[in-house]
């Protein structure tokens, strides 16, 4: 006789407040609540009507934009760009999966070393100075930590955009929203900023010189650097946890 109270249970992943905002945007997006073509109230008004605190709403209309249903028009607005999902995207997939942070930073290499090589094959004039444009933006001292991980994607995302390839750009779009949440973490660590935009300058120097294997080397030492930290951080912050509970 089968003991049923011995069966494995796989214990419930909770959510986010992120996560669940995400879901329920998107839901009323689908619903037509919001059409296409839309301007989604700011983003002070929908954390309230949500209940919940801006950085949680900011990162929920990260994920919702990365998910393709929303466009942002920096100095303009959120905008509605589809009220459909085609398929499931990869950030939803691994929302409801268990991944390490190992994986997804070896998953990330592979991209960004192979984007930063094939962009400096392909990478166009008008292409280059919008490169510059975000790089010479970040390096502004008066930015905001939030500004400047902000700007840290659309760098990375101008990059991959620079490629012509539009599976990597669909791939990018799907697991960023998972670093950028990380980035948020790590960003305020001492010298993490600094060394992060040095990094992003080594990246745009070899694209902007058309060289592919400086490039892509730079590429593999910023994702390897970024790895150590966040890995850093997070054993700190279980230590930390595990103290407490004693």
């Amino acid at each position: 006789m089968t003991d049923r109270g011995n069966r494995h249970i796989e214990p419930v992943r909770r959510l986010k407040v992120s996560d669940s905002v995400a879901a329920n945007l998107e839901q009323l997006i689908e619903q037509g609540q919001y059409q296409p073509g839309d301007k989604l109230p700011p983003e002070r008004i929908l954390a309230e009507q949500f209940g919940v605190g801006r950085s949680s709403m900011r990162e929920a209309l990260r994920l919702v934009e990365a998910n393709g249903l929303l466009r942002t028009d920096h100095g303009v607005g959120v905008f509605v760009v589809s009220n459909t999902k085609p398929v499931p995207m990869l950030s939803e997939l691994l929302l409801f999966d268990d991944f390490t942070v190992p994986e997804l930073f070896e998953a990330r290499l592979s991209l960004e070393r192979d984007a930063a090589g094939m962009a400096a094959k392909r990478i166009t004039d008008d292409e280059a100075e919008e490169l510059q444009r975000i790089l010479d933006e970040a390096g502004n001292p008066s930015l905001s930590n939030d500004a400047f991980v902000k700007l840290d994607a659309e760098l990375h995302r101008a990059i991959v955009k620079a490629t012509k390839n539009r599976i990597w750009e669909r791939v990018y779009e799907s697991i960023m929203p998972l670093f950028i949440t990380y980035s948020h973490r790590v960003i305020q660590l001492p010298g993490r900023r600094e060394s992060a935009h040095n990094s992003h300058r080594r990246i745009v120097a070899a694209i902007l010189d058309r060289s592919v294997r400086e490039a892509r080397t730079a590429a593999v030492k910023h994702i390897r650097e970024v790895e150590r930290e966040i890995v850093k951080h997070l054993d700190s912050a279980t230590e930390t946890a595990e103290n407490s509970a004693r």
